[in-house]
């Protein structure tokens, strides 16, 4: 028996940030985030031995290490992570691909342990629900393996959706209620860009976490203004009323600003270049999507300018990606050999 899995990558539009420790869990934190329909892949097929094979499809590179391996520095220490924290005792191979590049900045790392708990979850029958899959990834990412970051992105991929989320002591998914017509407006209003330069958001996030310690009151106020962004923004799409949208777009930009002011890393001159050129083309707001540093700018345009938009993305080096809503989060499925 073969099982295979699929977790989606997430956009979030505000509130990044927020949902880092120790800020959320002493001053509570929230983002809005929407799932599309771009996925990380495994399938995980049992081995009559207690090797575990990780085969990229993508790369043509596969990794043998034992069971219980524990060495995190060898690369490949999320699959060693999920492997030791599920306590598996059986060898496996794991092949997986991934729709997007590494570095993404829309949560491709947890996308990867989410998948991956949930293939062991279906092969074993393990019961597990989609809140404690996103929290066991959480426990591997953050504390098994000490990558700093937050906690959307994992019940971001776990549950999939349209979802406001609140993070305190614990994790609170609310899905957003509001219409087809918003939802495909927004879509039709957004462009996905890929500016390159990837990153490895845990460096980031650890210069934002020390502003937190040493600059406590500038840093409070930005985390508020974040938390601010994310509110309104659902209070316009649970209003239903589309032609308030261009305020949505004024938030992506005003989060975006505060967002900077919390790392000299976010950004660079490339992103900026990006970003400037394609404001003067139409773009209202938008914002570099993950930690920072690279990866994928989000942008909102003015409908009648998309498409001029996306040509001047791409006269300037940019890469368009092609994407759609996506409600569903993780799942799982069997294949008989």
């Amino acid at each position: 028996m073969i099982i295979r899995s699929k977790a989606p990558f997430r956009i979030s539009f505000g509130g990044g940030g927020t949902d880092m420790p120790p800020f959320c869990t002493e001053h509570g934190g929230c983002v809005i985030n929407i799932t599309i329909d771009l996925h990380i892949f495994i399938s995980l097929k049992p081995r009559n031995d207690k090797k575990i094979r990780v085969i990229s499809e993508e790369y043509n590179k596969e990794i043998v290490f034992n069971v219980g391996d524990k060495n995190y520095d060898e690369g490949y220490e999320l699959f060693k992570g999920v492997i030791n924290v599920l306590n598996i005792r059986e060898g496996f191979d794991i092949s997986y691909f991934s729709e997007l590049p590494a570095g993404s900045g829309m949560g491709g790392s947890s996308a990867l342990t989410v998948a991956l708990i949930g293939a062991f979850n279906e092969y074993f029958s393990l019961g597990l629900s989609k809140h404690i899959i996103a929290q066991k990834a959480y426990n591997i990412e953050r504390i098994e393996l000490n990558q700093k970051g937050g906690y959307q992105d994992q019940f971001a991929s776990s549950y999939g959706g349209f979802n406001f989320m609140k993070f305190n002591k614990d994790v609170e998914v609310m899905p957003i209620k509001t219409t087809d017509e918003m939802i495909n407006e927004l879509q039709y209003r957004l462009i996905l860009c890929f500016v390159g330069g990837s990153h490895f958001s845990s460096i980031i996030q650890e210069e934002v976490i020390e502003g937190y310690e040493i600059e406590k009151k500038t840093f409070l106020e930005t985390m508020e203004d974040l938390k601010f962004v994310a509110y309104e923004m659902r209070e316009i799409i649970e209003s239903k009323e589309v032609n308030r949208l261009n305020k949505f777009g004024e938030l992506l930009h005003q989060g975006w600003l505060a967002k900077k002011s919390l790392s000299s890393k976010i950004s660079n001159k490339n992103i900026e270049n990006f970003y400037l050129t394609s404001r003067k083309f139409g773009v209202i707001g938008g914002k570099l999507l993950g930690a920072g540093g690279g990866g994928h700018l989000l942008l909102f345009c003015e409908p009648d300018k998309k498409f001029q938009i996306i040509q001047e993305m791409e006269k300037i080096g940019g890469k368009i990606v092609r994407f759609h809503y996506n409600p569903k989060g993780l799942e799982t499925w069997k294949i008989k050999e």
